[in-house]
């Protein structure tokens, strides 16, 4: 499996909103969805940092959110380092 659609596994309990899950695997911002507060943000962070068995950076956290190909990019990166 790849990064990327481990990433949308993660994320999908996250996507609450009709279309979410579909619009962020196409591309859209991840902060752009409604379903996104702080609280969800921190959670989806501790469940990808789980799953990755890595570190997110709080510095990154808007560029590693951009979208599910910049996360999936940043999770490569941590990973292989």
């Amino acid at each position: 499996m790849s990064t990327k659609s481990r990433c949308l596994e993660i994320l999908a309990p996250f996507l609450v909103q009709p279309g979410e899950q579909d619009a962020v695997a196409g591309g859209a911002p991840l902060f752009s969805s409604s379903s996104i507060d702080s609280l969800t943000l921190v959670n989806m962070v501790v469940a990808l940092e789980q799953a990755f068995k890595t570190e997110i950076d709080a510095d990154d956290l808007e560029a590693t959110f951009k979208d599910i190909d910049s996360l999936a990019a940043y999770i490569d990166t941590k990973v292989a380092s």
